[in-house]
């Protein structure tokens, strides 16, 4: 109970500062605001250093990322002087949360568990989202060329902890392979996500 309890409070806590964020971070900074990667770091961390079976590594995770999203829409209305209203973008993105959670959480479970092919895609994760975010965004740029640093930064962010993470394993072909197979679906999901998103 306690677990879960720190996971709501820390998705609220994000999903508060990322309003602030997005309200007041210079427009090369905003990105910090405005990542679901961001989200995830939380997510997946608390699930790795919570683990105790894959089930409660799932729910830490998915209780983090449902905070995040109840957060900044109910401080959203909090900040902005008006009524909450539960509108498709909010339930676009506790659906996410859902999904996300559940992959991240088993992730963290199990490159904390497992010693097979499936940890070093585990311990990727975290990593080629962001590159995955950064490369979705070059793949718009168009839509993105007033802040074509920051969407570089992701990518820069996202390699960074592929070798903080790895260290010196980071040149080995499995961890690479890894890398670049859920980064190529990391690219995927962020397509159909903002696919639908603006239909």
């Amino acid at each position: 109970m306690k677990k879960i309890s720190i996971a709501i409070a820390t998705g609220i806590i994000v999903g508060i500062l990322t309003l602030i964020g997005q309200k007041y971070l210079p427009i090369n900074l905003n990105f910090l605001a405005n990542s679901g990667a961001i989200w995830l770091i939380p997510a997946f961390s608390l699930s790795y250093f919570f683990h105790s079976n894959l089930r409660n590594s799932i729910a830490t995770s998915i209780t983090c990322l449902v905070g995040c999203v109840c957060g900044y829409y109910i401080f959203e209305a909090i900040y902005n002087q008006h009524s909450f209203a539960f509108n498709r973008w909010a339930f676009l993105w506790l659906v996410m949360a859902l999904l996300a959670g559940t992959v991240f959480g088993a992730g963290a479970y199990i490159a904390n568990t497992k010693k097979n092919w499936l940890q070093y895609c585990s311990m990727n994760l975290l990593p080629a989202v962001f590159v995955a975010e950064g490369m979705d965004h070059l793949l718009h740029i168009e839509a993105y060329l007033h802040m074509v640093p920051a969407v570089i930064s992701k990518i820069i962010i996202g390699i960074i902890l592929y070798v903080i993470i790895n260290k010196n394993h980071c040149v080995k072909p499995k961890n690479l392979i890894s890398f670049v197979l859920i980064t190529i679906i990391g690219i995927l999901s962020f397509a159909v996500l903002y696919g639908n998103a603006f239909v």
